[in-house]
């Protein structure tokens, strides 16, 4: 097989395991091919792949490569710069979290927020795991006064600056499912004031800056559990909650005031060894819920390391089956839909409101998900985890049906990823390839390079037989052009 080239790079099997020197070519370095005199790029240049063996899919050569290679078959639209899509600016932006419990015992934290939110920003939020930084970024972004064009609330829990920056496009303009170049991104993001608010923004200096330079008129909070924000903006360091507000915490929780005597002398001495971290000191409280009535007592200050054993330990088989079905998908989040089929629990959203109000998961924007120090503790306690052979087969299911839109998919594309990797971990990557007649996501998440070819979603293989919108690599020629695909029925 060749592949005729006129650009004249250097040959495919170059570098490549199994490649070897086409007939007639001298041996490099290492027994790499040298090209052949004269075959550059006035003259153009041939290449020779052998293949040692069977070939079960395509074979591409060459560069600026793109395929679209869908079962049922694809369209693929060249847009160039006149008929490129006009998204139209949205007059204001309300993207706000869930409405929650204000938290206690941080007005003084809330008011430096708001001082340094009024002074323009950026602002960090950064502490240690437990602390709160959630609770209050989320009131934060639900009380504070926005910028003139709205407010914007997103996650980037386990996600790029990159998918981060398109979701503040898309809520800030009317699109359809335009993904635009990172400079035409930032070029329409200029001027857009809003105030957006990131949790769990875990990223470097560098992702940081990549963000916020996404949106330059933007004012950005962000929240993670180290200090990243360098240079102009304001980084907050939050810490444990008072005396008195974590005994306000214990006796909303426990639904009673907190006894004096013993009791105060107990939750006091809880507090001191919890640092103030209100999830500590919600999980003592939830420990002593579980007691029978009329015989729960708050757990010894020297059980405060041990909360999460022991509360894991009390649950009964129904919801410790959905937390099982929570830390095997690790960091992502699933909707009620999907907990409610593979867990079997019923009245699924009161088990998951219990097991946020455990400690032991959190609500999301999409669905739930396990807390991050639960995974570890579980796996300790149960290591086998939920049936992968079950998992594959719920979503291939799931994403075969009709009725299953591209962007329900999107949403899940850290799950099936998680699901991915486990078969392939498991040594049976092949139940991971979830039927080429979905629906495909208009874009996937930037480190989500987890639809093969075929059209077939897989663990490990390029990104996506193209989404609604292609962004050519940027250092293919097409980079100044738009590419939009619409993949055939199936």
């Amino acid at each position: 097989m060749t592949d005729r080239d006129t650009s004249g790079p250097a040959p495919a099997d170059e570098g490549r395991p199994g490649g070897r020197p086409e007939a007639g070519s001298e041996a490099g370095p290492e027994g790499q091919p040298e090209r052949r005199p004269g075959r550059g790029p006035e003259r153009g240049s041939e290449r020779r792949i052998d293949i040692a063996g069977d070939a079960g899919g395509p074979v591409v050569a060459g560069d600026h490569n793109v395929v679209i290679d869908a079962q049922h078959g694809s369209t693929v639209t060249l847009l160039m710069e006149g008929r490129r899509p006009r998204p139209v600016r949205r007059a204001r932006v309300a993207l706000l979290p869930r409405r929650q419990h204000a938290p206690l015992g941080r007005d003084t934290d809330l008011a430096r927020l708001a001082t340094a939110v009024r002074d323009g920003g950026p602002v960090q939020l950064w502490g240690a795991p437990g602390v709160g930084k959630s609770t209050l970024l989320r009131h934060a972004a639900r009380t504070l006064t926005p910028e003139r064009d709205g407010v914007l609330f997103l996650d980037a829990a386990r996600r790029e600056p990159e998918d981060l920056a398109q979701d503040m496009f898309e809520a800030c303009y009317e699109t359809r499912g335009y993904a635009p170049s990172s400079p035409e991104l930032r070029r329409l993001m200029t001027g857009v004031r809003v105030t957006v608010y990131v949790d769990n923004a875990d990223f470097s200096p560098e992702g940081l800056r990549t963000l916020m330079d996404a949106a330059p008129d933007a004012t950005f909070v962000v929240a993670g559990r180290d200090r990243s924000l360098l240079g102009d903006g304001t980084a907050l360091r939050l810490d444990g909650i008072g005396r008195a507000p974590a005994l306000d915490l214990l006796a909303r929780e426990l639904g009673r005031p907190v006894g004096a005597g013993a009791e105060g002398s107990t939750a006091g001495d809880l507090w001191e060894t919890s640092s103030g971290r209100p999830l500590l000191l919600l999980r003592a409280a939830a420990l002593t819920r579980l007691e029978p009535a009329g015989t729960g007592a708050l757990p010894r200050p020297a059980e405060v390391g041990d909360l999460l054993p022991l509360l894991l330990g009390r649950l009964d088989d129904e919801p410790l089956r959905v937390l099982r079905l929570l830390t095997t998908l690790d960091d992502a989040d699933l909707d009620v839909g999907h907990i409610e089929a593979l867990g079997g629990a019923r009245d699924t959203d009161v088990l998951c409101g219990r097991l946020v109000d455990l400690g032991l998961a959190e609500q999301t924007q999409r669905g739930y998900r396990a807390v991050a120090d639960v995974v570890p503790a579980l796996r300790e306690r149960d290591p086998e985890p939920f049936s992968v052979e079950v998992l594959c087969e719920h979503f291939a299911t799931w994403i075969a049906r009709p009725a299953t839109t591209a962007a329900q998919v999107e949403q899940h594309a850290r799950a099936l990823e998680v699901v991915a990797e486990l078969a392939e971990r498991d040594g049976r990557p092949e139940l991971a390839v979830y039927g080429s007649c979905g629906p495909r996501p208009r874009r996937w998440p930037a480190r989500c390079g987890s639809v093969c070819g075929a059209g077939c979603w897989t663990s490990g293989c390029p990104p996506p037989s193209w989404p609604a919108t292609v962004r050519p690599s940027r250092t293919s020629p097409m980079s100044r052009a738009s590419a939009a695909c619409s993949p055939g029925a199936g």
